[in-house]
């Protein structure tokens, strides 16, 4: 399994379009992974992980061909990681789509699909799969296994995922805090080649564990995942989706992260697992 991360920031990207926080400052004047779009993933090459406002310029960047793409999983419905106005140019009129995009996600995002969408979603060659957490399917070649996130209380069940081709399992746990038990016993069935964990408030709130998680609440969740042995000494493990208000430069990051064996995620990362 080819994994690209198309970036790695949350809500606001970093640095943030309207701050002038020392984080922000400091990410402008260093540049490099310090510059962070929102967070999403390309899979093999036909398959996203959300599909935020970053996505023009990130399938330019790092050479995500759209055209291919026949699966979009949700994580949840906010407006970083679905992003209804792009995908309104696969109209007749506007583009010339070569072939239908499956997007999967909760009933709040479906939801959304539907009302800021124009047109009825064939029109648009989507096609909408409510997805709801414990439940296992198909996306093309890859078997998805839909967790329930720790995000937004009774609002919207937020999601995570376990994907899994023939050979290997990934995990993708941005926009969470610390799972209720369901899903830690959920994850207990699986044994992780790689595992991406938030870790949006950083250092400045390193403890967090309602909604999003810090950076110590990071190294924390890979600690239990490793004790039930979904985590292991080969899973290439990474901290992702991080605030500018969490304070912390990507350097900072990687010298807090280490002693803990936990890469630092940045855009444009590319593995394979």
């Amino acid at each position: 399994m080819d994994i690209k991360v198309l970036g790695t920031a949350a809500a606001e990207g970093w640095p943030a379009l309207f701050c002038t926080c020392e984080a922000c400052r400091r990410a402008k004047q260093k540049g490099g992974r310090n510059i962070r779009r929102r967070t999403a993933y390309a899979i093999n090459d036909d398959t996203l992980v959300d599909f935020g406002q970053d996505i023009f310029w990130q399938t330019l960047q790092f050479g995500v061909d759209l055209t291919t793409v026949g699966h979009l999983l949700v994580t949840h419905s906010h407006v970083d990681h679905l992003n209804t106005v792009d995908l309104q140019w696969r109209a007749p009129g506007f583009s010339r789509v070569p072939q239908e995009l499956a997007v999967y996600g909760n009933q709040a995002v479906l939801n959304r699909l539907d009302t800021e969408l124009e047109k009825d979603l064939s029109d648009y060659g989507i096609r909408p799969v409510l997805v709801q957490s414990g439940e296992t399917f198909q996306a093309g070649n890859l078997t998805v296994t839909a967790l329930a996130a720790q995000h937004m209380g009774n609002e919207e069940e937020a999601l995570n995922f376990i994907i899994r081709d023939n050979q290997s399992e990934l995990l993708i746990a941005n926009d969470t805090g610390w799972w209720e038990e369901a899903t830690w016993s959920r994850l207990q069935q699986h044994c992780l080649n790689a595992a991406f964990v938030e870790s949006t408030t950083g250092l400045h709130n390193p403890e967090q564990y309602t909604n999003h998680l810090g950076c110590r609440s990071t190294v924390h969740v890979l600690n239990r995942l490793r004790a039930m042995g979904a985590v292991h000494d080969n899973t290439d493990a990474w901290a992702i989706h991080f605030s500018h208000n969490g304070g912390a430069l990507h350097e900072h990051l990687c010298e807090f992260f280490a002693p803990h064996g936990i890469n630092v995620a940045y855009d444009g990362l590319t593995i394979s697992v």
